[in-house]
């Protein structure tokens, strides 16, 4: 069995997610290019989803990282707004597990273990979408 620790991006406005690709993020923040025209003027949140993947198979959420920025007109990063990214500590959530935890749950929680926490910039909708695209 193949285990190893991958990543995902998701850009994330309002409640609405989207996927990113490593190669846009990459643009967008180290090579400061001007890739996310769409969101041109807006400030967008960032979050980055640190998992365990096994046989190809995404297994376990470890840490989430998120990050706050403000896209410029053309498109490209307002350093000057954007905040320094923040790592959140979660416990570790196994995507594979089939059986529900006892807990007081709401609504935004995951297998009975809050996300909350993890994601203090974005929506609990946000967060929802994120787990859903990650449970494919």
């Amino acid at each position: 069995m193949k285990k190893r620790i991958g990543y995902r991006i998701f850009l994330v406005v309002g409640d609405e997610v989207s996927p990113l690709t490593k190669t846009a993020f990459d643009e967008f923040y180290f090579r400061r290019q001007a890739v996310l025209q769409s969101w041109a003027g807006k400030t967008i949140d960032i979050a980055t989803v640190v998992c365990r993947i096994e046989n190809t198979k995404l297994r376990e959420i470890v840490r989430i990282y998120c990050q706050r920025f403000k896209v410029k007109g053309d498109g490209s990063i307002d350093e000057h707004v954007s905040q320094a990214p923040g790592a959140r500590p979660v416990e570790p959530v196994r995507l594979d597990e089939r059986k529900p935890r006892e807990s007081s749950a709401s609504d935004g929680d995951f297998q009975g273990r809050r996300l909350v926490h993890s994601l203090t910039m974005i929506s609990s909708a946000a967060q929802r979408k994120i787990l859903e695209v990650l449970r494919r």
